[in-house]
């Protein structure tokens, strides 16, 4: 749903989300929660539960982070808080702080064993198609961390697609 990433709206969102048949929809910003209040709402007209979280990255490192309980979100607000404060960002150590609440998911391999040293609950490796599958299932088999296949989604339906290349070059300064 970032600016410059995400195409459809959260009522698009939602209103595929129900016509395809899913009871709940995660939603997630980078490196925010800009959307997250009207996503709330919308969903909830939608009859479906919301799921809140955030893509959370830096220059090297990349994790999605959901939202389980209540001090989960207040621990996603400081993380993102301690994000947006300090150049110095200390991607692993900010998360294994305040992951309490929290579901990992990434194919952060430093990170991924970073916080498996605190607890495997609730953390997962990220399998996303492309040429880094392989490596992060082999990275879940030898670290027993469990997979969890995921893919971006930038919008809704099919017929959003034309605007998706076009924003993108425009993120990018490119043609």
């Amino acid at each position: 749903y970032s600016a410059m990433a995400g195409i459809s709206s959260v009522e698009s969102l939602c209103d595929a989300a129900r016509r395809r048949g899913f009871d709940s929809l995660a939603l997630t910003d980078t490196n925010g929660l800009y959307g997250v209040l009207r996503f709330q709402e919308i969903a909830k007209q939608n009859d479906l539960k919301p799921i809140v979280g955030a893509e959370l990255g830096t220059k090297h490192h990349r994790a999605v982070l959901l939202v389980k309980t209540k001090e989960g979100y207040e621990n996603l607000c400081r993380i993102l808080s301690v994000r947006h404060e300090s150049a110095e960002f200390e991607f692993a150590e900010t998360i294994a702080r305040f992951r309490r609440g929290l579901i990992l998911i990434s194919d952060d391999q430093e990170a991924l064993k970073r916080w498996k040293r605190d607890s495997l609950q609730d953390l997962y490796v990220e399998i996303t198609p492309g040429v880094n599958m392989e490596r992060s299932y082999a990275l879940s088999r030898s670290e027993g961390i469990p997979p969890l296949a995921t893919n971006g989604v930038y919008f809704a339906d099919s017929d959003e697609y034309w605007l998706h290349p076009i924003l993108r070059a425009i993120r990018l300064n490119t043609t």
